[in-house]
């Protein structure tokens, strides 16, 4: 996989800047959270910063709809960039003077913008790949990629925890560095111009025919790949649960950040460590579960997983409300992204199986857009919960984790009754 990384000048330019880009979305968002709990508001500001996590992802499909669409993609690739760079110079101006809950609101919003700057950016680069490295090693370098990222993502959660503590909690300055991350990306992409200019005439969406079919507007699209989907069983069960199980998961981060904030007995030292050690043992654990397939569950069909993922669901929710032991909750998390990690593979494999290879890409975009939908729904109900009242938080895991439970029971039943036995 180091091959390509070695010998594509281009492709080592396009990892590089994903680094960079990886440093300041990893640093900032742990900092956030820990700016966040800082406020007069903090719980409302902890559960607001936690809330719009998902929003980049949700418009993911819309916004590879655009990059795809994108004639000049180097040109578009170095401007999303710079665009970040300046959000986070306005955000550092901004945490200079007193924070309302308006100011708080553009804060978000300014967080939002450069997160769907960063997706738009990444799916500029992909068409890329394709020129700068051999077939026989794309699955290899797209590897690279991912897990340059997810190693990033758990590390510098880490370092931004310790970090702002060693700047003595100057937001602003942190604003700043993580501005010049966004500045170095696109620094790295222009330095290696030449290569990106020389590929943008070779791409399809600058090779247009007349004999090619005209792109479909982004709703008939839509429209499309949902009537396919819809023609195949075993990919209805697979949607409908993954929008159950992201309903209730997603608003994981905001009831961890917000039971740690209120329960000093689980600050490691301060507040930002102890939510960098849960968030990075639940990363490392997803990453472990997706690497390692040839275990206990290798054979385990989608259904029954699903069940066993809520189930730990309902384990971490037990451990926030009888346990004021940071290892346990640690040791659970851990397990909980170990069980999630093998999910997604699952998924991937059941459309390989089942949509024809010119719709996979629009298919999965279309599958990651509607089990997404249910995020925001499940984490405004579940932390409006947790901010009603001294009791909230308590009453909000034990929904959580009743809700959890149930969805595994019916994921079992729904595998007993053998609903998908296609899509193992």
């Amino acid at each position: 996989m180091m091959n390509s990384y070695i010998r594509s000048k281009g492709f080592r330019a396009l990892i590089n800047a994903a680094v960079f880009n990886g440093i300041g979305n990893s640093l900032f968002n742990i900092v956030f959270i820990i700016y966040a709990g800082s406020l007069p508001f903090k719980t409302l500001a902890v559960s607001l910063a936690s809330f719009v996590t998902y929003l980049p992802q949700i418009l993911n499909v819309v916004i590879g709809y655009y990059a795809d669409g994108t004639h000049h993609k180097y040109l578009a690739m170095v401007a999303a960039r710079l665009g970040q760079f300046g959000l986070f110079i306005g955000l550092a101006v901004l945490m200079l003077g007193s924070i309302t809950i308006w100011t708080f609101l553009i804060l978000l919003a300014i967080n939002v913008i450069s997160d769907c700057l960063g997706q738009f950016s990444n799916g500029l680069e992909l068409p890329y790949f394709r020129h700068l490295v051999p077939n026989n090693e794309l699955n290899a370098a797209m590897g690279l990629e991912v897990a340059t990222q997810t190693t990033l993502q758990m590390i510098f959660q880490g370092i931004g925890a310790v970090g702002i503590v060693w700047l003595n909690y100057r937001y602003s300055l942190f604003g700043i560095i993580n501005a010049v991350t966004f500045l170095a990306a696109a620094g790295v992409i222009w330095l290696n111009r030449a290569i990106f200019i020389g590929i943008d005439p070779l791409l399809a969406v600058n090779q247009v025919a007349e004999t090619t079919p005209k792109k479909p507007p982004m709703k008939a699209s839509l429209i499309m790949t949902g009537k396919l989907l819809w023609s195949k069983r075993p990919l209805v069960i697979v949607i409908i649960s993954a929008f159950l199980v992201n309903t209730v998961a997603c608003a994981l981060d905001g009831l961890i950040n917000l039971a740690i904030l209120h329960n000093r007995a689980l600050w490691l030292g301060n507040y930002g460590n102890s939510v960098a050690e849960v968030n990075i043992c639940l990363s490392a654990g997803t990453v472990l579960g997706a690497l390692i397939q040839q275990d206990g569950l290798a054979r385990t069909n989608f259904l029954r997983l699903n069940g066993y993922v809520c189930l730990s669901l309902v384990g971490l929710a037990a451990s926030y409300i009888f346990s004021n032991s940071l290892v346990l909750i640690t040791i659970v998390s851990g397990l909980s992204g170990y069980l999630m990690g093998k999910v997604n593979p699952r998924v991937s494999a059941a459309f390989i199986k089942l949509i024809p290879d010119d719709q996979l890409g629009r298919s999965m975009g279309f599958v990651n857009m509607v089990a997404l939908a249910g995020a925001p729904l499940g984490s405004g109900v579940f932390l409006t919960i947790a901010n009603l009242g001294k009791s909230g938080l308590f009453s909000s895991w034990l929904i959580f984790g009743i809700t959890s439970f149930l969805i595994a029971v019916a994921s079992w039943i729904c595998d007993a009754r053998n609903w998908m036995a296609t899509a193992k």
